[in-house]
């Protein structure tokens, strides 16, 4: 049995993919007999100066032993967990700061090519390139986000896909006229893509599940809809139980997913668990990974004009929606992405153990 600390970043009051990966993997290492615990400190990227202090803090947390009682390993997750010290640490990386990484340059970051600004990605890009490069261990969600490190750090790791949380509880009902969209409302998970197709998709609804973590973001959906008066068919759910999101997928006619070069996005491989198509772009990233254009999903321009074909599409056809939501079962079904998967991320991220010689740690 090893005693483990994975390192988590929390935003205050958000919620999103990176808590689901966290939560899940400490349930699975409690499962195999392993002490695991959580360490998490709030993370606020304003003003972004203070990214510094945000690393530092990490930095200079010593996280070998408590109370007396060694700690066998830490398992870092995102920027700036990673920065944590322990001589032996696995990141198992959702993201880095992507502001001064892919999104430089785009309207999704707020670093620009100032001196000041600069200078603070130049600092972070070091920092990134000593704190990853002294991991034991690499893993990354995705290959999107693997090819990340990789082009930008010079740091290669191995691709553990995280397996779904709620495993085999993923079912299909009789279909529903909505769209269901999921996630963090925000402008880089492009919500108002669906909601200015919808207007020319007059035969379903939409129904939001997920919470603003954007200042200004609901004002602006807001005014989207009433542009085009679409207020009745629009429902903004917020958060949900389990029990509610795995009937939501259900029923849907089609699963609409489509930020900006995402991660991975268990969004994607949800709706597919439920047998309903996804509806996608292309340039999402970490989707295209797992949907193929008019395989087991579609994959569009990232346009409203193009969205509201792909669902015109499937509302016009409802056997188009249960071929493409089959395929997409299948492919979960045979991927491990359902549960036997979690066997190579223990024992990718645990690794390191064995390598020091703590193979008893691990149960060997």
């Amino acid at each position: 049995m090893a005693r483990i600390l994975v390192l988590g970043v929390k935003v205050p009051f958000t919620h999103g993919g990176q808590e689901v990966l966290v939560a899940s993997l400490i349930k699975q290492l409690r499962s195999r007999g392993h002490e695991a615990d959580q360490i998490e400190l709030p993370f606020n990227p304003l003003p972004k100066q203070n990214l510094l202090v945000q690393a530092a803090m990490w930095r200079a947390l010593d996280l070998e032993s408590f109370a007396g009682q060694k700690i066998d390993l830490v398992i870092a997750t995102k920027f700036p967990s990673y920065y944590a010290r322990h001589p032996r640490k696995s990141v198992w990386l959702v993201h880095q700061l992507r502001s001064m990484y892919d999104l430089h340059g785009t309207q999704f970051s707020d670093i620009g090519d100032d001196p000041r600004d600069e200078s603070l990605r130049r600092i972070l890009t070091d920092g990134d390139n000593i704190a990853l490069g002294e991991c034991a261990f690499r893993g990354a969600i995705s290959r999107n986000v693997s090819e990340r490190l990789k082009a930008f750090n010079g740091l290669s790791s191995e691709v553990l896909y995280p397996p779904l949380p709620l495993g085999n509880r993923y079912c299909s009902a009789e279909t529903e006229p909505y769209v269901l969209s999921v996630g963090r409302i925000c402008r880089i998970k492009r919500l108002d893509l669906m909601l200015n197709a919808l207007a020319h998709v007059p035969s379903l609804s939409l129904k939001v599940v997920g919470v603003a973590d954007e200042p200004g973001a609901m004002e602006y959906f807001t005014n989207v809809l009433s542009q085009h008066g679409l207020q009745s068919r629009v429902s903004f759910l917020g958060r949900v139980s389990d029990e509610e999101l795995l009937g939501l997928y259900a029923k849907a006619t089609g699963v609409f997913y489509a930020p900006f070069n995402e991660d991975y996005g268990y969004v994607t491989l949800e709706g597919m668990a439920s047998g309903r198509p996804i509806v996608t772009a292309s340039d999402s990233g970490g989707t295209l990974e797992f949907v193929r254009d008019g395989e087991n999903g579609l994959v569009v321009p990232p346009n409203p004009g193009a969205i509201a074909a792909a669902f015109n599409s499937l509302a016009a056809d409802p056997s188009l929606g249960g071929r493409l939501g089959q395929a997409g079962r299948s492919f979960i079904e045979s991927s491990g992405m359902l549960s036997s998967g979690w066997d190579a991320v223990i024992d990718g991220l645990l690794s390191p153990l064995q390598e020091q010689g703590h193979a008893h740690a691990v149960g060997a």
